[in-house]
């Protein structure tokens, strides 16, 4: 069986700037915090006003946080999934990223997910 786990999450970002974009711009250091590749899908999350919707990556500036939804300031969350088979479950860990209000990394820390 293949199933879809949690492979990273970015808690507390806040939103640098809004703008009309189908992208989530982000600060190289928290994509590689996350595992992030340029080009690859994430769920957003706003916190302020409960909107769901995906985004692809791309590198921006240092602490930026550059998103379609909300405004600047708004918290979001990002996350990104992959799919397993049972078998690569035992071992997986998801990271889990909080940032302060200027988008740097507070705490790192990995779930254990089964």
């Amino acid at each position: 069986m293949i199933r879809t786990f949690l492979r990273s999450a970015i808690h507390n970002a806040t939103v640098t700037q809004a703008e009309k974009t189908v992208s989530l711009r982000m600060d190289p250091v928290l994509m590689r915090a996350a595992e992030l590749l340029p080009g690859e899908q994430v769920e957003i999350v706003n916190v302020a006003t409960g909107e769901r919707f995906s985004a692809y990556v791309e590198p921006g500036a240092d602490g930026e946080v550059r998103v379609r939804a909300g405004r600047a300031g708004d918290i979001i969350s990002i996350l990104s999934y992959g799919t397993l088979h049972d078998g690569q479950t035992l071992a997986h860990r998801a990271k889990v990223i909080t940032l302060d209000a200027a988008n740097r990394i507070v705490s790192l820390t990995e779930m254990l997910t089964s």
